[in-house]
């Protein structure tokens, strides 16, 4: 004999209508907690879950991620539940309170969406984080007529049936649940700029991809610099410093701290010499080894290198801003004559 499907007035109303409905916040929820899902951008394959008829899934995100513009639910029905359609339906449910506990069975929260499931093997809902989310319902996922803050965290997703006497092979069935981040195609950076010790930091321009960055606080490493994912090259200019550049690549979903070590203007001398060799500058033994490279202030200066009896001397302008390469290099020549 074949099951007969009764339905409430008020919930054939609401299946009717197959739109969002917006109660007020406090309404009772009682369910039983069969997974919970964690929201992250590292996470993007998402979760997994096999839930119940009567069950739900809680989705968890600890923080806000510039990246996440929303949250996809797939979910995969039974056979036993194709062989009933409008006997089962989904709700979705926001601020739910406390937070979910798979040992738990009564909350508070405010429900957002009752649906029927729809007669097919699979369908999917994506809920927006963000107004310019940029998601669209299409013949394969649904978009909810809502954006989810981060106030509206634990969000949960929940199965119930609208009639009785379901048969045993539905009571029994198992729905194949994957939640999982939608990322948009973007990184992020943090700059770390390093100024040269023991001296008054100055003023630095900072450009990406030929655009000023004004933002103080991005400045100081304070907040990241979000940008579409791929190559992108980065330009630090100061009357004070060198200019430096970097190029850089961007993973989506991911953040990358970039440090930049501002050099003095000062000239830069940088000794390349075997360690066995003498070197001075004006006069003065230098530790080449320890310290290949240094400040000189501007103006001439002598340089001598002395390896065994062989020594050569040479002299130099140096101006602010340039790098002055001392290159010893010595020379074996086998030369034939007849």
């Amino acid at each position: 004999m074949k099951a007969r499907l009764r339905f409430s007035p008020l919930l054939l109303a609401m299946l009717a209508l197959g739109a969002a409905s917006f109660p007020a916040f406090g309404e009772e929820l009682r369910t039983i907690i069969a997974g919970i899902a964690t929201l992250g951008p590292e996470a993007s394959e998402g979760s997994r879950f096999s839930i119940g008829y009567n069950d739900a899934v809680a989705i968890m995100m600890p923080k806000a991620s510039p990246f996440i513009h929303g949250v996809e639910i797939e979910v995969k029905a039974p056979q036993a539940s194709l062989a009933m359609p409008g006997a089962l339906a989904y709700e979705l449910w926001r601020r739910v309170d406390p937070a979910p506990d798979k040992n738990r069975f009564g909350y508070e929260g405010s429900r957002i969406l009752t649906q029927p499931l729809p007669a097919r093997a699979g369908f999917v809902v994506q809920i927006p984080l963000r107004k310019d989310h940029g998601l669209k319902s299409s013949p394969y996922a649904t978009v909810i007529p809502i954006v989810a803050e981060p106030k509206d965290f634990p969000l949960l997703f929940k199965l119930f049936p609208v009639t009785k006497g379901l048969p045993s092979e539905l009571e029994t069935a198992q729905f194949q649940i994957r939640i999982r981040p939608l990322l948009t195609d973007e990184g992020a950076f943090r700059l770390v700029l390093k100024y040269p010790e023991g001296v008054e930091r100055a003023p630095v321009a900072v450009s990406i991809d030929d655009k000023r960055l004004t933002d103080q606080r991005q400045l100081e490493g304070k907040d990241p610099i979000v940008l579409k994912s791929g190559s992108h090259f980065l330009r630090v200019v100061s009357d004070a410093y060198r200019d430096e550049s970097r190029s850089f690549a961007l993973e989506q979903g991911r953040t990358l701290e970039l440090l930049v070590e501002l050099q003095d203007t000062a000239p830069l001398v940088v000794i390349e010499a075997p360690d066995s060799a003498q070197v001075s500058l004006d006069g003065q033994k230098l530790d080449h080894t320890g310290k290949p490279s240094f400040n000189v202030e501007p103006g001439e200066h002598s340089v001598g290198c002395r390896i065994g009896d062989y020594v050569v001397t040479r002299k130099f302008t140096a101006y602010r801003g340039k790098t002055y390469r001392i290159v010893l290099a010595v020379e074996l020549q086998v030369q034939e004559s007849p």
